[in-house]
């Protein structure tokens, strides 16, 4: 692992393999957590796959990036100019889990869910780990408005847009600079309406 790779404004997104030390684990089945389902359920339109199965996006305004093992979530952050470069800390990986919410056992909901909704029987088995997310109050708002009448890809990129206008730079991972969802104060401000 190279030291310059470590420094901010020279950050690349990691991966699991890459740089190990960096990483802290959750212990979280796939049948309580699917990144792949949730992260791309149209839920958030924070999340990318910035490479094979490592979902890189904004979270309690730090950029993360997740992946996952059968029995375990791993989660990375990245700090921009704090300059502090090591493992998520306990503080910081409560909140993912209460991002996904998983203090929360799906087993005993899917197992009710089925057996009170035939249909949900069915496909049960397909979205295991599928779960809600506890999303930020005003970002739900502002995604919820971007949403009437469109499609994933086309709410993503106002949402992103949005950011990148009205809110604070995190951080520049390789090509990809990341935004914090912008405050009511920012959104209220007469000045942007005049863009």
């Amino acid at each position: 692992m190279s030291v310059v790779s470590l420094l901010p404004g020279s950050m690349g997104h990691r991966t699991l393999a890459s740089f190990p030390a960096l990483w802290a684990s959750i212990p979280c089945p796939r049948s309580e957590l699917r990144l792949d389902l949730v992260l791309a359920s149209g839920q958030s339109f924070r999340w990318r796959e910035q490479s094979p199965a490592h979902w890189s996006g904004v979270l309690a305004d730090q950029v993360w990036t997740l992946t996952q093992t059968e029995e375990h979530l791993y989660c990375t952050v990245y700090r921009g100019d704090k300059g502090r470069v090591g493992r998520p800390t306990l503080e910081e990986l409560k909140a993912v889990q209460q991002y996904f919410q998983l203090d929360v056992s799906l087993a005993p909901l899917y197992h009710h869910w089925s057996s009170v909704d035939p249909h949900f029987q069915k496909v049960a088995q397909k979205f295991k780990g599928v779960r809600l997310l506890q999303l930020d109050p005003i970002e739900c708002l502002f995604s919820f408005i971007c949403s009437s009448n469109n499609n994933i890809a086309r709410i993503t990129g106002m949402v992103e847009r949005l950011c990148q206008t009205f809110g604070p730079r995190l951080i520049q991972l390789d090509d990809v600079t990341y935004h914090g969802f912008p405050s009511l104060q920012a959104l209220a401000e007469p000045s942007w309406r005049y863009i």
